[in-house]
């Protein structure tokens, strides 16, 4: 475990050399390819210019072969059911965005979503409580979810795997507890059912929230120190260390941000179902991790981003939708979610010229 060591009085100036440090360990993994005046491999030459556009070509076969075996897939209206129902995943698989950058695992994040839509639902139905009210509970919950296994994690110095699988474990458990095992189909505020299922100048509610969402996580990890502390982390963690990043509290607060987001899907997904029912919340889990795997193949090669974790999560929702359109068994989708997770994995690491992708 890492030890955190206080600054150097003489190094406390300004805010500006801790992010400049944290900038420099964020690009060294990238910066000692170039060290040397070796030329690089045709291969890897070509890796890095037609490497990015493998997703798409893949995307556009895909979405080529549906179509020849269901004219309807290209209407506007199954457009719509697409993008709709990878909102949610999207919103998840960016969460989960935010660890992976740091390079930290988080196989709690379908259990936490699930864990919201089933509290959430109880909140209102079994308590009585108003939407505001519940939500605010909700959120704070979340917050505290997160926190909780940044703490175990970043200042326990417990393995984030061990951590997370165990805390998905309660938190299904919390599920039946909170729902006294059952079905809670009643007593859901309408409103908050009507709004979440609306559409707004045609465009349903959710495939605007869901990129709203993601584009403030794009900034967070994109345009402010945190994010590059985050990713400095994820780089060199005792170089971030030694460059002034307190550790254990970016650690944490990136597990924070995952469970705030996550929450905040599951909540989502009570109104989109109008019930909850514990372990039927959001399947989310392979999904999230093909879009954030497929996403490093993208825009930043070899490097997770939420951009392309988008596109992905869109690509593991067309596959379903597809699949189901073309009258192929649903038991197929599990075959496909674990194919593509495995193929994502390895494109990421061929784009990305044998570098480990974290």
């Amino acid at each position: 475990m890492l030890t955190e060591h206080p600054a150097d009085p003489t190094k406390r100036g300004t805010m500006s050399t801790t992010t400049n440090s944290a900038d420099d360990v964020a690009r060294s993994a990238a910066a000692d390819a170039h060290t040397h005046d070796v030329p690089e491999p045709r291969s890897v030459v070509l890796r890095r210019r037609f490497g990015p556009w493998g997703v798409p070509v893949i995307m556009l076969l895909m979405v080529a072969v549906f179509q020849s075996q269901n004219s309807t897939f290209l209407t506007v209206d199954n457009v719509w059911t697409i993008l709709e129902s990878a909102a949610l995943p999207a919103m998840v698989a960016c969460a989960l965005t935010v660890v992976l950058v740091m390079g930290e695992f988080d196989l709690s994040v379908q259990a936490v979503a699930g864990f919201a839509t089933t509290t959430f639902a109880a909140l209102m139905a079994n308590w009585n409580y108003t939407t505001i009210t519940a939500v605010v509970i909700m959120l704070a919950v979340g917050l505290a979810i997160g926190a909780l296994t940044g703490w175990l994690v970043a200042y326990q110095g417990l393995n984030a795997l061990v951590v997370t699988i165990g805390s998905a474990s309660l938190l299904n458990g919390g599920e039946f507890l909170v729902s006294d095992s059952k079905s809670i189909s009643t007593g859901i505020d309408p409103a908050f059912v009507d709004f979440v299922r609306s559409d707004l100048v045609g465009v349903p509610v959710l495939v605007l929230i869901a990129p709203l969402v993601a584009a403030v996580l794009w900034a967070v990890l994109d345009r402010t120190a945190l994010g590059r502390e985050l990713r400095a982390i994820g780089a060199n963690r005792e170089a971030a260390l030694f460059a002034g990043v307190n550790v254990r509290r970016t650690i944490l607060i990136g597990f924070v941000i995952t469970a705030f987001v996550c929450t905040m899907a599951g909540m989502f997904y009570t109104g989109r179902a109008g019930q909850a029912y514990p372990m039927t919340g959001l399947q989310v889990l392979l999904p999230s991790f093909s879009a954030c795997f497929i996403g490093a193949a993208m825009f930043r090669v070899g490097e997770f981003n939420i951009p392309g974790t988008v596109v992905g999560a869109v690509l593991a929702s067309m596959v379903p939708n597809g699949l189901l359109l073309a009258d192929v068994s649903g038991y197929s989708t599990y075959f496909f979610q674990g194919g593509i997770l495995i193929l994502a994995v390895g494109f990421a690491r061929i784009v990305a010229g044998g570098r480990r992708s974290r």
